[in-house]
């Protein structure tokens, strides 16, 4: 359960954001990611949501759904009581994504992100506290669905029959999709990779 990252804090917020780790005026104040998100119904997120499904003119101008979310939660985090949390990218490594992978001064944390894995793979799953222990990796900070697809490969993370990228029916199921063990390709020298 996502909610239990974090403390105590279950009934506080109306919606947990993944961190964007970008610190540019176009997110700011928060920094939210809208790649991963979690909303707790009430009267407020109704609110928000609505508000935000009608910008969707600044949506396809800006090409940025975050960029419209966030000036929306600014007004309601101000003026309607919204409330939010953002797991800090910086200080939190529950929701790593983009920022992580891309940035060459997060080496530590990719390198122990893969010692993780192979551990998990090897089914030692033991809990050691010198690495990093993520609840979901999201590809953010990354141009399109082809290069997410590439370093997810890269990290022998990607569990998803190519004919399923393009030609998904409505009887498709996830068996169909799902590959049993990941596709492992190494695209980029100077990217992490398993």
């Amino acid at each position: 359960n996502a909610l239990g990252y974090g403390g105590s804090d279950g009934n506080v917020y109306d919606i947990y954001f993944q961190d964007d780790g970008s610190r540019t005026p176009r997110y700011a104040p928060f920094s939210a990611n809208t790649g991963f998100y979690y909303v707790r119904y009430s009267e407020r997120t109704l609110y928000f949501f609505t508000q935000l499904i009608r910008q969707g003119d600044t949506i396809i101008q800006s090409g940025s759904h975050q960029g419209a979310l966030t000036a929306v939660m600014n007004e309601h985090v101000m003026y309607r009581g919204l409330r939010i949390r953002v797991y800090n990218a910086r200080t939190t490594d529950y929701f790593p994504g983009g920022f992580h992978y891309h940035q060459s001064g997060n080496k530590t944390f990719m390198k122990q992100l893969f010692q993780r894995m192979n551990i998990q793979e090897q089914n030692n799953i033991k809990n050691n506290n010198n690495l990093v222990n993520p609840y979901l990796f999201h590809m953010s900070w990354t141009e399109n669905h082809i290069n997410k697809k590439k370093f997810f490969q890269q990290m022998g993370q990607w569990y998803v029959h190519d004919q399923c990228t393009t030609d998904i029916t409505s009887t498709t199921t996830p068996q169909q999709c799902c590959l049993k063990e990941p596709q492992f390709i190494c695209h980029y020298r100077d990217k992490p990779s398993k």
